[in-house]
Order: structure tokens, then C-alpha cells, then sequence
């Protein structure tokens, strides 16, 4: 069994995920059987890291709860840190931003018998904020995060997942601040996504905690697509758009980030004045969005599609004034 869990974890950190919960539920079963704690643990700890990928939050919730519960009978430090980082993230996605940031803090400061984990930690707690609205906050522990990350995880490479985080939360920062009717100045999130691009490039692009760098690869493709659609790059947002749609095959269908597609394509459509188009996208963000179990995710699709709609008759030249 250990063996097929460590096969399974393998093809996890591959990004083969279907592959990954199939190995996980196989060990679950036969850990429950063999009333082997430890394996289960860690089967069911890789199986909310699945389920957290398809976007099945509450059910990934239980089988990580599960797995802190075991991790903490068995004394296992660094299985305790992970399960712990991945309920910090479950808990942001379901809209629990104290109970995520409390987790992630855990596992930043090593409390509680959690085996330390101050870069991972600190992403996490980055997202948390993030999606909580607090971006001041977000970008100050992600920031942090990045700088922490090579020496906390041995690997330049794993720099790009909080950056990717940092890049996503500009993003957001900027459309609530259009959404409030302020001018925006897009030249933070223009640096931070040459920063990714530039790891991209030297092949530099990891991931700090388990898993594949696939979610963080098309945050970057979304985020480039939102600059270059509020900036008036047709050509660029067109190239970005496409990017988005190589990488997403390489998520699940149920993934949040599916919604993503379509607010890109909002983004492009209402940069390019297109009434019909725009009226089309806002409504698939919103149903992407509504199907799935992402709560920030959904409260911010309805808000975008809202602002959309006001905004219908604004022509692209008058769009671009809204930056800075």
C-alpha cells in the first residue's frame, strides 16, 4: 500500500490527477480494511487535494479533516502541515476566510505540533486575504512567501506559485477598484506577470506545496489576457485568450477556474465594444461560476456581470481612461 500511495502521489505532483484519486481511493479502502492509520491519513490527505482540484470543497473539507484528525493520533508533524494547508485552501474556496487564515497561520508559525511551513503558509494565507478582499494584506504575505520560497522548498522553481497568487490577486484588486468607478493603474500587475513570464521562460515555473504548477500556468494566461484586454492590446489579449484555452484542458471541467475562460472572454468582448458578445459572456460567467462550489468565486461572477451589463454602451476609447 505504500508503495501505490507513493505511485499515486507521484502522478499527483505529475499533474495526473485522475490518476492520483483513483491511486488514493484504492489505499483509502485497503488502509480502512487493514485499520492502518498512518496510510489512511495519507490517502485521504491526497484525496482532498484531488477533490480541492475538481472544486469539490465540502466533500475535499471532510477527507482533509479526516486526515488532521489521523496526522494528529499518529504524531506526523509534516502530515499534519499539509493537511493543514490544504483545509487553509478548502476553507477560502467555501467563503470560511477566518478558519482558512487561521490554518494557514498554523502552519506558517509550526504551531500546535505542525511541522513549520512559513512560505507555504504564507501563500496560503496570501489567498485567504485575497479572496477575503483584504489586498493590502494579500500581497504583503505573498510577497513575503515569494522571498521565503527557494530557501523553504530548495527549488527557485518554487517561487512562481505565490508570485502566480500575487498576479491573481492584483487582478482582483484591480477589477474591484473599477467595479468602485476608481481609476486603476495596471503597472503592478504588468510587473508582477513579467516576473512570471520571465520564470516561465527559464523553464523556472514550479509549485511550492504538492501538485503540478498547471493552476498557477493558467492564472498566468487569465491575468495576462485582463492586462492586455484593459489596456487596449486586441492582438495580446487574443494570444493570452488562446493560452487560457491550451491550459485548461489540463484541469478538471468542475475546476473554478473554468469560469475564468469566460471571464476573459468578458473581459475581450467588452474592451472590443461588442454588445452582443459581451451580454453572452457575462451570463456563461455567472452559470460557470453558480455550478460550481467556489463561494468568493460566485458572489464576484455576479458583480462582473452586473458591471458589464451597466457598462455596455461604454466605448473601447472611453473604456481605456479608466486606467491610469
Amino acid at each position: 500500500m505504500r508503495h501505490q500511495l507513493e505511485t499515486a502521489r507521484r502522478s499527483w505532483r505529475a499533474g495526473d490527477w485522475m490518476e492520483a484519486r483513483t491511486g488514493a481511493q484504492e489505499v483509502l479502502s485497503a488502509a480502512v480494511v487493514a485499520r492502518n492509520a498512518h496510510l489512511e491519513a495519507g490517502a485521504s490527505l491526497l484525496l482532498s487535494q484531488v477533490l480541492a482540484l475538481q472544486s469539490s470543497f465540502a466533500w475535499g473539507h471532510r477527507f482533509a479533516r479526516r486526515a488532521r484528525e489521523l496526522f494528529t493520533r499518529e504524531q506526523d508533524p509534516d502530515g499534519l502541515s499539509d493537511a493543514m494547508l490544504t483545509l487553509s485552501y478548502l476553507d477560502s474556496a467555501l467563503g470560511n476566510e477566518n478558519l482558512a487564515v487561521r490554518a494557514a497561520e498554523d502552519a506558517a508559525a509550526g504551531a500546535h505540533g505542525i511541522a513549520r511551513r512559513p512560505a507555504a503558509g504564507l501563500n496560503y494565507r496570501g489567498v485567504a486575504a485575497a479572496w477575503g478582499g483584504q489586498y493590502c494584506s494579500a500581497h504583503g504575505v505573498l510577497d513575503a512567501a515569494c522571498e521565503l520560497a527557494p530557501e523553504d522548498a530548495g527549488s527557485r522553481a518554487a517561487v512562481f506559485q505565490p508570485l502566480a497568487n500575487a498576479g491573481f490577486t492584483e487582478v482582483l484588486r484591480c477589477a474591484e477598484m473599477r467595479m468602485r468607478g476608481h481609476r486603476v493603474d495596471l503597472s503592478a500587475l504588468s510587473n508582477l506577470l513579467a516576473r512570471q513570464w520571465a520564470l516561465v521562460k527559464e523553464g523556472a515555473a514550479g509549485s511550492l506545496v504538492s501538485g503540478s504548477a498547471d493552476p498557477g500556468l493558467f492564472l498566468l494566461e487569465f491575468a495576462s489576457c485582463f492586462l492586455a484586454s484593459r489596456t487596449g492590446d486586441a492582438e495580446g489579449a487574443d494570444r493570452h485568450y488562446l493560452g487560457c484555452l491550451r491550459r485548461i484542458p489540463r484541469l478538471p471541467e468542475t475546476n473554478w477556474m473554468q469560469a475564468l475562460l469566460w471571464w476573459a472572454r468578458l473581459e475581450r468582448t467588452l474592451s472590443a465594444g461588442e454588445v452582443l458578445e459581451t451580454t453572452v459572456s457575462a451570463a456563461r460567467l455567472v452559470g460557470a461560476a453558480e455550478a460550481g462550489e467556489h463561494v468568493p468565486m460566485k458572489t464576484l461572477a455576479r458583480r462582473l456581470a452586473a458591471e458589464a451589463q451597466a457598462n455596455l454602451a461604454t466605448a473601447p476609447s472611453e473604456y481605456a481612461t479608466w486606467f491610469a
